[in-house]
């Protein structure tokens, strides 16, 4: 899907290319929002529009693999920039998740093969691989992690739940992603749930689900770390609620 956001001084717009048509904005921010390119993103004539509708500044976000994309049209948008020196800016913060788009699919598979494999979806593994990870620094090691434990098994107390809120819990397949723990008392520190964006951004339901699921912990004050596929940054994001949570000293927020 083609989508532009359009800065404005006073706010930001965000829609599709063909909302733009015949319209002007001073910047224009493009991004392909796709794990690759495909015929609908390479469409000439809405990469025209899209390029057109700028009217001082143009900033297009890629990932590596259209850098590196021959014969296709964003390509030679990326070439064109190239030749003509305009600026060009690699972001210095990575995602695990990265690693889920097919270009890269057999460097997942290699990771993959020289990790543990807790669960059948490749995002849960690559979070387990990140939260192992993070539990090895020294000021975590007093901390560990399970993955998918019942909601049941979790609340035990469910006078605080409206009855809808209840059969959410009682049902066995209600489940947390993660649940990192004390390994003394072995009470929960922090619930870390993946969500794949394909799956959550536009699904009603399991959005509903997700808000149920926050609104619960939060009623037993159990804090939940939500890590979005399409985002970045995972490791330090995981390390500073940690460190949020267990009120440590730590630095660069995100």
């Amino acid at each position: 899907m083609h989508i532009l956001n359009v800065i404005k001084t006073d706010n930001i717009e965000v829609d599709t290319v063909h909302k733009y048509q015949g319209r002007e904005k001073d910047t224009i921010i493009l991004t392909t929002v796709a794990n690759q390119i495909n015929d609908f993103i390479d469409d000439p004539n809405l990469i025209n529009v899209e390029v057109s509708r700028a009217e001082n500044k143009l900033i297009l976000i890629v990932s590596d693999s259209d850098i590196a994309s021959d014969n296709t049209n964003i390509g030679d948008l990326i070439k064109y920039i190239q030749y003509n020196n305009f600026e060009i800016i690699n972001s210095n913060i990575s995602s695990v998740f990265d690693l889920l788009y097919s270009n890269y699919s057999k460097k997942l598979l290699e990771i993959l093969n020289k990790n543990k494999k807790v669960s059948e979806f490749a995002s849960e593994n690559l979070m387990n691989m990140v939260i192992e990870k993070v539990l090895c620094q020294e000021k975590f090691e007093f901390l560990d992690v399970v993955l998918h434990q019942p909601l049941k098994m979790l609340i035990k107390d469910t006078s605080k739940l409206t009855e809808i809120e209840h059969k959410f819990v009682e049902n066995i397949l209600t489940h947390t992603d993660f649940i990192i723990f004390n390994k003394l008392d072995k009470m929960p520190v922090l619930v870390v749930e993946v969500d794949g964006y394909a799956f959550h951004a536009n699904n009603k339901v399991q959005l509903e689900r997700d808000k149920m699921k926050d609104e619960i912990l939060n009623k037993y004050n159990i804090p939940i770390l939500r890590v979005s596929t399409n985002e970045s940054g995972e490791e330090l994001k995981l390390s500073n609620k940690l460190c949020e949570v267990l009120k440590l000293n730590y630095e660069n927020i995100i």
